[in-house]
């Protein structure tokens, strides 16, 4: 969550800076431990607005660009100084200007970043590594390679669904106008006749009579279905109950956990190949996961490794990662080699993912045009057989 707080120093300077904090009390502790106190906490972000981020492909660009700049000599501060004003995102224009000035008034590129706000939590994680260790245009390298491999899965997987989610909607399409205007105009045409018709056609014609006289329920049903996707994907519950509901369903379920595996692995190595500390590498990771069922797990599981545990034993008793991975970690715990072995354990899982992705949408597509069919031909012959009958009585 992202809170703008205004807040004093005992020098007596306000001050109002914006923070992610998982609460409000964890956030007031943190600005009383920073030396600071605050005045007043406001929630930036609910279920239905929240901050908006940059958009990724602006920020790999200007991070390509950055770290150009630093490997050929030049300081970090001119650096970003000859990219102000650069690009044709906007928001990117803008919040850079931003940093700039921050870190010309002394603070550091990382908590520059964080104050911006626009910048994601796992990329400023990464500075905060690389400042550390002092390998930051090592670190950077590092999350575009991550960067430009997320964006190529991401791509494929919407390529993959387009075709099926097409067919979909078309098939709901035709069938509302079916429902609607097509049902309607053959039942008036049988109401005026003597006509017998079989009991499923007289089940399907009340069935459109019933759905064209609702016309303004089908509306309000409409705008509810919108609210409620928009709740399952705006507000913390509801991404909970659809992950639930994503679980039960078969092989989709399995896909889906080896997906977010691969994004556990992936985010953590990176991290931890910059340096960072396992504890505070597993905060960014619980932070940022897009899974609220992995976000649940990774709080048990950051709090055990803070504790003493391994990881691989926190991570096998939470049970949020596959027995692959979880292997996969003891291996690179036991060798000191945990990041190289959760690129391998990433690597695995990704090539596992795009392969069920292509044998899932191969088989969607046939089955809804199979699908298709028998709905349309079921239709066709419960509107014209009672016709063919009535012609062969006639004659």
């Amino acid at each position: 969550m992202r809170f703008t707080v205004r807040l004093t120093h005992a020098n007596g300077e306000v001050l109002v800076r914006e923070f992610e904090a998982d609460s409000t009390e964890a956030l007031h502790a943190r600005v009383l431990v920073e030396g600071g106190f605050p005045l007043e906490i406001t929630r930036t972000d609910t279920a239905f607005r929240s901050r908006t981020q940059l958009k990724p492909e602006s920020l790999v660009l200007f991070n390509q660009e950055l770290l150009a700049l630093l490997k050929a000599g030049i300081p970090l501060l001119q650096s970003l100084e000859l990219l102000v004003g650069h690009g044709k995102d906007p928001q990117l224009r803008r919040s850079l200007a931003q940093v700039v000035g921050l870190v010309r008034e002394g603070m550091s590129f990382s908590e520059a970043l964080e104050q911006a706000g626009s910048f994601p939590a796992v990329y400023r994680s990464n500075v905060v590594a690389g400042e550390r260790s002092g390998t930051l245009p090592d670190v950077l390298g590092r999350w575009l390679s991550f960067q430009k491999f997320a964006q190529t899965s991401r791509r494929r997987i919407i390529e993959a669904l387009f075709y099926p989610g097409f067919l979909v909607l078309v098939l709901i399409l035709a069938l509302g106008v079916i429902f609607n205007v097509v049902l309607p105009r053959f039942a008036e045409f049988y109401a005026g006749g003597d006509v017998e018709m079989p009991l499923f056609t007289r089940v399907l014609l009340g069935a459109g009579k019933v759905v064209s006289s609702t016309l303004w329920l089908q509306g309000i049903a409409l705008i509810g279905l919108v609210v409620l996707i928009r709740w399952m994907a705006s507000s913390e519950a509801g991404r909970k109950m659809a992950e639930r509901l994503l679980l039960m369903v078969p092989k989709i379920g399995t896909l889906y956990r080896m997906y977010h595996s691969s994004v556990f692995a992936r985010t953590l190595g990176v991290l931890l190949s910059g340096g960072l500390p396992v504890v505070q590498a597993l905060e960014v990771v619980q932070r940022t996961s897009p899974s609220e069922r992995m976000k649940a797990g990774l709080v048990t599981i950051t709090e055990k490794v803070r504790a003493g545990s391994s990881l691989h034993l926190a991570l096998e008793q939470a049970k949020v990662l596959d027995p692959l991975a979880v292997e996969m970690v003891r291996v690179g715990e036991q060798s000191s080699a945990l990041p190289e072995m959760l690129d391998h354990v990433a690597d695995f899982f990704d090539q596992e993912v795009e392969k069920a992705t292509t044998v899932v949408t191969s088989l969607i597509g046939p089955i809804l045009i199979l699908f298709m069919g028998v709905v349309v031909l079921a239709l066709l012959l419960a509107i014209y057989v009672p016709l063919f009958n009535a012609s062969s009585v006639v004659r």
